[in-house]
């Protein structure tokens, strides 16, 4: 059958249309909240410049299609700095991320600051060293965390489950764009050679105090954005936490 033409007006009305189509959807409004039943959250610190963490970040991209995926489990892949010394800085690392990892060994949380390093729910874990299966979480989060996502602002609601003991306390909102199925060809460093593959990794991050008003705690941000960046998926972390203690109060999380 031979092509026809399209007529000018018609042609024009229907890229109209395609336009209006991709507007609207990028107008939609989508809201991620936490779950009802305990939600493991799972941490991984690691390093491009660290030899020992391939097999780690191979082990937390097995996760990526689990069906409690989101639901019961939360991994998140925090890159740190303090292997860029080596000769290879790794594009995902950020003084932020060490900073935290720091943090819980400071508040007596874990042990050791190291890679690959693992937090499973505010506390030090070794068990993937040992081939352990992950601890569940055994109590509720404490309250409801509703993330409204509009364009490319967030509107973060934490209804805590005592909101006296939560107004008495400085809280921190925090949002982590994750990438998934992204390779780097490693030049230098102990991984020189190789080429590696990241899920969960955190690929852009935004915090922001949050405010007490009318028995709700709030937050507004930006949605985090990567740049040179091209992960075949994308899913959003939410959490709260106290000012000063990285351990999450409540979390959320979904593909994006």
């Amino acid at each position: 059958m031979p092509f026809k033409a399209l007529s000018r007006p018609f042609f024009i009305s229907l890229v109209g249309l395609i336009i209006f189509c991709f507007q609207s959807q990028a107008a939609e409004q989508v809201t991620i909240s936490s779950t009802a039943n305990p939600t493991t959250f799972l941490e991984l610190y690691t390093s491009q410049g660290c030899s020992s963490c391939p097999p780690a970040e191979k082990w937390i991209s097995k996760f990526t299609d689990d069906e409690k995926l989101w639901t019961d489990l939360i991994p998140i892949n925090f890159h740190v700095t303090y292997w860029d010394y080596l000769g290879w800085k790794d594009p995902f690392a950020s003084a932020v991320f060490s900073k935290r990892q720091r943090t819980y060994k400071a508040l007596g949380k874990s042990r050791i600051v190291a890679t690959p390093g693992f937090m499973v729910n505010g506390s030090g874990w070794q068990g993937w060293f040992y081939k352990q299966a992950i601890p569940k979480a055994s109590t509720p989060h404490l309250g409801n965390l509703r993330a409204t996502i509009n364009n490319n602002k967030i509107k973060i609601n934490y209804n805590a489950t005592d909101i006296k003991s939560s107004a008495n306390q400085n809280l921190i909102a925090h949002v982590a764009l994750l990438g998934f199925g992204i390779e780097t060809q490693i030049h230098n460093g102990e991984n020189a050679g190789h080429k590696l593959k990241h899920d969960f990794v955190v690929i852009g991050y935004e915090q922001s105090d949050m405010q007490i008003k009318q028995q709700l705690t709030s937050a507004n941000l930006a949605l985090p954005s990567a740049n040179n960046v091209m992960p075949i998926k994308q899913a959003l972390v939410f959490w709260v936490s106290k000012k000063g203690d990285p351990t999450p109060l409540q979390v959320a999380a979904d593909w994006l």
